[in-house]
C-alpha cells in the first residue's frame, strides 16, 4: 500500500474548511431563502434575481429577505456562496472517508466531483461567476478573495493525490483535470439515469489518467 502522507494533510485542511462555516447563524428561514436564490439563479440567472421574484420563490415578503439580510442582494450571493462551497466541502469530506491508498483518494475525489457537476446546476451558475469576475470584476474583493482561496484549495487537493499517486507536474497536470471535471457537463451528454453517471464517472477517471503523467 502506498503512503498517503499528503492526502492525509489534504484532509486536515479539508477539515479545517469545514469548521469555518458558522452552521449555527443558518436558521431555517435563511436556508429557505437561500435554497430559493439558487433555484432562481439556475433557473433565470444570478444577474436576473430581484429581491421581488426572491421573496415569490421563498414564498415570503420582501420585507423578510431583508431582516435576514440587511444589506440586500450583494450579502445574499455572498452568502449562499459561501453556503455552496461549505456544502460541498462536507459532503467530499464524507467521499473520501473510508479511503485508504492514494488510487482509491483520487476515484473518489474525481466520481465525487463530476456527481456534483451534473446533478447540482447550481454548479454552473458559480463558475459561470466566477469566469464573468476575472473579466469584469463583479464580486466584491473579500467574497472575491474566498473565492481566490477556494479555487486554489481545490487546486491543492487534486495535486495532493495526484503526487501520492505518483504522476509528474501535479501542479499543472492535476489543475488541468479539475477544470475538466468543472466543465464535465458541457462535453458528457448526462440523460439522467445513474447508468449514464455512473459511465460518465469511469470515463472521467480513464480521462484522469490520460492526462497525469507518471
Amino acid at each position: 500500500m502506498r503512503e498517503t502522507e499528503n492526502a492525509a494533510g489534504m484532509l486536515r485542511r479539508l477539515e479545517n474548511y469545514v469548521n469555518t462555516f458558522d452552521w449555527d447563524s443558518l436558521t431555517r428561514s435563511k436556508q429557505v431563502i437561500l435554497d430559493a436564490f439558487l433555484r432562481v439563479a439556475t433557473r433565470e440567472g444570478i444577474a436576473s434575481v430581484s429581491m421581488r421574484s426572491l421573496a415569490a420563490e421563498a414564498g415570503v415578503k420582501p420585507p423578510t429577505i431583508y431582516s435576514h439580510f440587511p444589506e440586500g442582494r450583494d450579502q445574499i450571493v455572498a452568502a449562499a456562496m459561501r453556503w455552496h462551497y461549505n456544502n460541498f466541502a462536507r459532503s467530499l469530506r464524507g467521499a473520501l472517508g473510508n479511503c485508504r491508498t492514494p488510487e482509491q483518494y483520487w476515484v473518489a475525489l474525481i466520481g465525487f466531483h463530476v456527481r456534483q457537476q451534473l446533478q447540482r446546476p447550481e454548479n454552473d451558475i458559480w463558475d459561470a461567476l466566477i469566469a464573468t469576475d476575472r473579466i469584469a470584476k463583479v464580486l466584491p474583493k473579500g467574497l472575491r478573495k474566498e473565492v481566490d482561496d477556494w479555487e486554489d484549495f481545490c487546486d491543492y487537493m487534486y495535486a495532493s493525490i495526484a503526487q501520492d499517486i505518483g504522476a509528474r507536474d501535479c501542479a499543472v497536470n492535476a489543475r488541468v483535470v479539475r477544470k475538466l471535471i468543472d466543465s464535465v457537463g458541457s462535453w458528457w451528454r448526462w440523460d439522467g439515469s445513474e447508468g449514464s453517471l455512473e459511465a460518465a464517472v469511469v470515463y472521467s477517471v480513464n480521462l484522469s489518467r490520460r492526462v497525469l503523467i507518471f
